[in-house]
């Protein structure tokens, strides 16, 4: 399959403050590999980001202008099929790529055929550049790990770091579903995660800026619900179907998110059956599934200990029900029932 260039670069932009929409374009315009076509989709803007978007010089640039506002999903599928490059990276409207990252997302694909996705590590920034936030590298160790991680939350890349194989994603007809008005990388990552490979670079190439007109949140709420959508038909190829209870368990419990959310039968019943449905139909690493199912099932108990006013009788009693014996010892030290010394 021919392509014309060697990497096609979508973003989709809507009424974006135009201040941090120059700063994400010149960040591409400014990259060490320059041999790209770099496609802005105006999904409807009414302001003047349009009239910026309208004037940028760069023969580079292929302006797609949605005659209306349709969102990102549509968006970004726009410019997926209209993407003419070997690789198509990603970029949003409000964040800043570091000048060596196509160089090193390139070359890592180049290098390794089987990769269909490849992301990187970002640092965090609110509009100053000078005091960044170091995040945690998030690359599972394996597929195996990584597909079990997906069952449970979104374990990256971030969006904005994503670097797709073109002809994989053809092949495959791989495109962002439509359905998911948000959390739709999320959805994205699920898909490839059963077609072939993905991983994170640990090297640091973007700057993701929080502000409070972000997706995430401007609209949690939203976004919440096309997560468990995404986890829905996870838990329903696993278990056959799934009822919005045990959905909202499951997320609730699972993602991390609500540090209110405390361990009981019930919570407990649901992961025995996942793991159970699990080992009948071989669809998760059995061993990895039970590994995480553990890390959640400790953080629960350790929140239920710390939200309830409970004795130490009372604190050991729900770690011996709720914790297999091999890390009951830590346990206790943990949850400050027994002290080293003792």
């Amino acid at each position: 399959m021919d392509f014309s260039m060697p990497i096609s670069v979508v973003m989709a932009t809507y009424n974006t403050e135009v201040s941090m929409l120059r700063e994400a374009v010149e960040s591409i315009l400014s990259q060490t590999f320059r041999d790209f076509e770099f496609i802005i989709i105006d999904d409807g803007s009414t302001d003047e980001s349009a009239d910026y978007l309208r004037g940028l010089p760069d023969p580079r640039i292929r302006l797609i202008r949605n005659p209306m506002n349709i969102g990102l999903t549509k968006s970004l599928n726009i410019g997926l099929k209209a993407a003419k490059g070997k690789y198509i990276a990603r970029m949003d409207a409000d964040d800043i790529a570091l000048p060596e990252r196509f160089e090193k997302q390139y070359a890592y694909m180049e290098a390794h055929p089987d990769v269909i996705l490849c992301g990187s590590r970002v640092l965090f920034f609110n509009g100053d550049l000078s005091h960044p936030a170091r995040t945690p590298q998030r690359a599972p160790e394996n597929m195996e790990t990584y597909r079990v991680h997906l069952l449970f939350r979104n374990p990256g890349p971030y969006h904005p770091t994503a670097f797709f194989r073109h002809e994989s994603l053809l092949e495959h007809h791989v495109l962002y579903d439509e359905s998911l008005v948000y959390a739709q990388d999320y959805g994205m990552w699920e898909t490839i995660s059963r077609v072939g490979r993905i991983y994170v670079l640990p090297d640091i190439l973007l700057y993701y800026r929080r502000h409070e007109k972000q997706i995430s949140i401007e609209h949690k709420e939203k976004q919440f619900e096309c997560d468990k959508a995404v986890k829905r038909r996870q838990i329903a190829a696993l278990l056959g179907s799934v009822t919005e209870e045990e959905l909202d368990r499951h997320f609730a419990c699972s993602s991390g998110y609500f540090s209110q959310d405390v361990m009981s039968p019930e919570v407990s019943e649901w992961y025995r059956r996942l793991l159970r449905a699990n080992k009948e139909k071989r669809i998760y690493n059995q061993r990895e599934l039970n590994r995480w199912i553990q890390k959640i099932k400790i953080r629960l108990v350790y929140q239920t200990i710390h939200t309830q006013n409970l004795s130490g009788a009372e604190k050991a009693r729900i770690i011996c029900r709720y914790i297999p014996i091999i890390f009951m010892p830590e346990a206790f030290f943990k949850f400050g029932i027994w002290s080293k010394g003792r």
